[in-house]
């Protein structure tokens, strides 16, 4: 009866949970690893839409796609959105959000303004911002007018085009990005902040030394979403500017994307996307491996202090007891 109970506790603890997890590991393998897998392998091949998967040609596609020098500008384009995106939506939500943690009331109000924008179509917000960018007639260089200064082409720049395009992204997905970093704060225990206040510390004191450490958890987890997102721009440049102007905004995925559907260069297409997939991997295990270095490190010099702070109570504790002996 006991070995039956047993082996029962068994088959519950160990065999069920993966009797819960076997739906979403054939769906990942299915609709995730499945196609990755699939399109490095078609990456080798000259693809023949009626005979797939075509003529093999090893890695011809990939020499070829080093030797082009569109893709290198699309390789420019991409690491230049990606600084512009770090430089105005990564860190911008982050200071938000530790304003807002701060306020006493009105806190909900403001974060549900805040974050109604990003609610909206991103693809119907793209329509609005090309608008609003126009050159002739925009919201942009009417205000330019209205304060006596100089108009600008800004989508026909090849210098204010990227700045352009990722300025939106500060209003559409910063509200979403502003609110995960408003929950992050609200974890931090209060009591925290309450005792710096008591030792005199001020507002930016409390942000880098108390808020900040104990959310970078949840800023390198934003951070490499936000390197996948850049790397996967495709909407917002096809609806503002198409590439253009002069291939200034031509990214990765709207290269691959042109010569499959525009030059019918499919292979080509899937390894310029490869290409692309692994850009972004290494990039990711970079920063999850600093992160976790940056953790390590933190778990260590947290683990010293409260090492030092036992060691400081006993000797604390033990001081009386000599004091009595003595006497």
């Amino acid at each position: 009866m006991n070995r039956k109970r047993v082996s029962g506790d068994i088959i519950k603890r160990d065999v069920v949970p993966w009797l819960f997890l076997v739906p979403a590991v054939i769906s990942f393998a299915m609709f995730k690893y499945y196609p990755i897998i699939l399109g490095f392998f078609v990456s080798f091949f000259k693809v023949d839409i009626v005979n797939l998967p075509g003529t093999f040609i090893g890695l011809d596609n990939y020499i070829k796609a080093f030797q082009d020098p569109a893709f290198w500008n699309a390789i420019k384009n991409t690491f230049q959105f990606l600084i512009i995106s770090l430089l105005i939506n990564f860190w911008v939500p982050i200071f938000l959000a530790t304003l807002i943690n701060e306020v006493r009331k009105g806190k909900n109000f403001m974060r549900t303004m805040y974050f109604i924008p990003a609610v909206a179509p991103g693809i119907a917000m793209s329509v609005l911002w090309k608008y609003i960018w126009q050159p002739d007639y925009g919201l942009a260089n009417y205000l330019m007018k209205v304060l006596n200064l100089p108009t600008q082409r800004w989508l026909n720049d090849p210098v204010l085009v990227k700045w352009c395009m990722q300025f939106p992204g500060l209003i559409i997905g910063g509200g979403m990005t502003m609110v995960i970093y408003l929950a992050a704060l609200q974890d931090v225990p209060e009591e925290q902040h309450e005792s710096a206040l008591l030792d005199g510390a001020g507002f930016l004191r409390r942000i880098f030394s108390i808020s900040l450490p104990q959310i970078l958890p949840t800023v390198s987890t934003m951070l490499v979403l936000a390197v996948i997102d850049v790397f996967n721009m495709f909407d917002n440049v096809q609806i503002m500017t198409g590439g253009g102007p002069s291939g200034a905004t031509e990214t990765l995925v709207l290269y691959a994307y042109e010569q499959a559907y525009t030059f019918v260069n499919y292979g080509y297409a899937i390894a310029l996307s490869c290409l692309t997939f692994l850009c972004v991997f290494v990039l990711t295990v970079i920063q999850m491996s600093i992160g976790d270095d940056k953790e390590a490190r933190r778990d260590k010099k947290r683990r010293a202090k409260e090492a030092k702070k036992a060691q400081k109570l006993k000797r604390l504790q033990a001081a009386p007891a000599a004091a009595g002996k003595e006497e």
